[in-house]
């Protein structure tokens, strides 16, 4: 049996850190995992249990100078142009414990807080996991070029595998012609999937009024 469901609350220092740190619980963490593993054995006579020997650090940071960030507000838009895109994907925006801060400094900017969002269904590209200031470097994670909101649905790895699957092959074409990886765009690896039929069906859905509510208040709420 798999149990996925012990978590702990950390701010963003403390996940930069775990980041920073391989990802491997603190001595607080393991003290933890053994009082779980205790009541397991105890209580539902388990004979064996094996806590984690890493975390799964639901966000720390994002790496910036790409060639077009994602935002959340992107998201809700419809992501890129279906003429662009490699597939479709769609997630909340899961922010499960909240934001520390958030509501207090929409209240202080005179702001009200966001209703609740529906999940956004969006077109995937590469660009947000393209770096132009470091030669041929493209991020493909958590970490990408995500604004505010659309790291908490960037996060999920099947989204990730896709985008990873479009840098692979831009990957290929500029190796092919001796190009600089974050100069090829979307359209040529959808060329290169299309040829060979293996393009999967996009439709992106825009919610014009939440994208530009969200938009509206991530920009204000930086100022």
């Amino acid at each position: 049996m798999s149990w996925n469901a012990l978590l702990f609350d950390v701010n963003a220092a403390a996940a930069e850190a775990l980041a920073r740190g391989k990802a491997k619980p603190t001595a607080a963490m393991l003290a933890e995992m053994r009082q779980v593993e205790r009541w397991f054995v105890e209580n539902l006579g388990a004979t064996a249990v094996r806590p984690a020997k890493e975390l799964y650090i639901r966000h720390a940071g994002n790496v910036m100078a790409v060639n077009q960030p994602l935002s959340g507000a992107a998201m809700l838009a419809g992501g890129v142009p279906a003429a662009e895109a490699f597939g479709t994907f769609g997630y909340h925006f899961d922010v499960r414990g909240g934001i520390a801060g958030l509501g207090s400094r929409a209240i202080a900017k005179g702001l009200k807080e966001l209703s609740p969002l529906h999940p956004p269904l969006f077109n995937i590209g590469m660009q947000h996991a393209l770096v132009k200031t470091v030669r041929n470097l493209a991020v493909i994670s958590p970490a990408s070029g995500f604004d505010g909101y659309a790291c908490s649905a960037g996060r999920i790895i099947e989204f990730n595998v896709a985008v990873a699957q479009g840098v692979g092959i831009a990957a290929a074409i500029a190796l092919s012609q001796n190009r600089l990886l974050a100069d090829i765009s979307n359209l040529e690896v959808c060329q290169v999937l299309d040829k060979r039929g293996l393009r999967s069906r996009v439709y992106g859905r825009s919610n014009t009024v939440a994208a530009v509510q969200l938009n509206d208040f991530e920009r204000q709420m930086v100022a």
